[in-house]
């Protein structure tokens, strides 16, 4: 979600945290492209998606093909028309397959979307942008709930009673309450006992 935008703001404001010798390179493949980082990683991301849509309405083996062959040709093509940079193309490639690493769906096509607000972000003001784009966003998860139950919680609004069951799971004859934040009418669950008690 943010790979993009970093780059937009790293080229466009805060080149100097980029070391030399990697700005230099950067500036050399960017020298014959004509459109702002901006406009860059918006035509680069919107033929990705184009793709992948694509990729989705054709038969399964021949939508693979299609998206990889594509994602090469249209590549290349872009770069030696001078369209787009080599770095740029990098970029766009690594967060394509990141993308892929999120096991639901649903939820890849909502970090797919926000990834251009945030690259309008980065543009408009660097990283204070992407900071302040990634806060809002945090701020309106915390603000939502599901059947009366906060989105963030045990973590928003924190409960320490409730993290017991939240990174990692401790035995269940250690989970004698049940979670706050969904309200339950009998706060203790079942007896559970330790393993090698009897119930003498």
């Amino acid at each position: 979600m943010l790979l993009p935008a970093s780059y937009i703001a790293a080229i466009s404001f805060n080149f100097e945290i980029i070391p030399l010798q990697l700005l230099i390179s950067i500036a050399e493949s960017r020298s014959e492209v004509p459109f702002s980082p901006l406009l860059e990683a918006v035509l680069m991301e919107i033929t990705l998606e184009m793709m992948r849509e694509a990729g989705v309405r054709l038969p399964a083996p021949v939508g693979q093909t299609i998206g990889i062959v594509g994602g090469i040709i249209v590549g290349q093509a872009a770069v030696q028309a001078g369209i787009v940079s080599n770095i740029m193309v990098i970029v766009v490639a690594s967060t394509a397959i990141a993308s892929f690493i999120l096991p639901s769906y649903d939820m890849g096509t909502a970090v797919r979307l926000l990834r251009f607000p945030m690259m309008i972000m980065a543009s408009l003001f660097g990283v204070i942008g992407i900071v302040i784009g990634f806060m809002t966003l945090i701020a309106h998860l915390v603000a939502l709930e599901s059947l009366g139950t906060p989105y963030g919680s045990p973590l928003a609004p924190f409960r320490w009673a409730d993290m017991k069951d939240t990174f990692i799971r401790l035995p269940l004859w250690r989970m004698i309450t049940r979670p706050k934040s969904a309200r339950p009418i009998q706060d203790t669950r079942l007896s559970t006992k330790p393993p090698g008690k009897d119930d003498s």
